[in-house]
């Protein structure tokens, strides 16, 4: 149920996501073209999904307005996952601001570079405003952890408190 008001919602409006109409080139001969059109929706939506292959040259590789390389950001990414091996046994033990501030930073990146890599991987094609409204929801989310830590308890003591129950 789900597939089909998703493919009905991309067939909809001028940007038809299901059938697009490309017009070729202009050539001298018409026995090299055919077809001047792709109007089978099965090979627009098969070309539309279809991986680009390089080489690529390095703005494209970066994206638009993107401050990290593609390897950059994967050793970060790793090397935020391996710390937490360290940080979450180590908040059980070491209590205080600094901590809390720490725990939530390195769990809230981790997680929001998940989901932020499952939508752009999956939902950006068919809903193009989903990261503006995935990092207005992170900024929210975030400070509210940054509040949560100034103005209560904070992340440990929260844990903690809930584990006492």
């Amino acid at each position: 149920m789900a597939t089909v008001m998703l493919l009905r919602a991309c067939s909809r409006g001028s940007r038809n996501l299901l059938l697009q109409m490309r017009a070729l080139p202009q050539c001298q001969s018409q026995a090299v073209i055919s077809k001047p059109f792709t109007a089978s929706p099965a090979l627009a939506t098969i070309e539309y999904f279809r991986a680009r292959r390089g080489p690529f040259t390095p703005e494209e590789k970066r994206g638009k307005n993107h401050i990290m390389t593609a390897s950059t950001h994967w050793k970060v990414e790793r090397i935020v996952a391996v710390a937490m091996v360290g940080i979450m046994p180590a908040a059980l033990f070491i209590q205080g601001s600094t901590m809390d501030h720490l725990l939530s930073t390195f769990v809230y990146l981790h997680g929001f570079w998940g989901i932020d890599g499952v939508l752009k991987d999956y939902m950006l094609k068919f809903v193009p405003w989903i990261c503006k409204l995935w990092y207005l929801i992170a900024i929210v989310g975030f400070a509210g952890l940054v509040n949560f830590n100034y103005n209560d308890v904070g992340v440990c003591k929260a844990i903690q408190m809930i584990w006492s129950l």
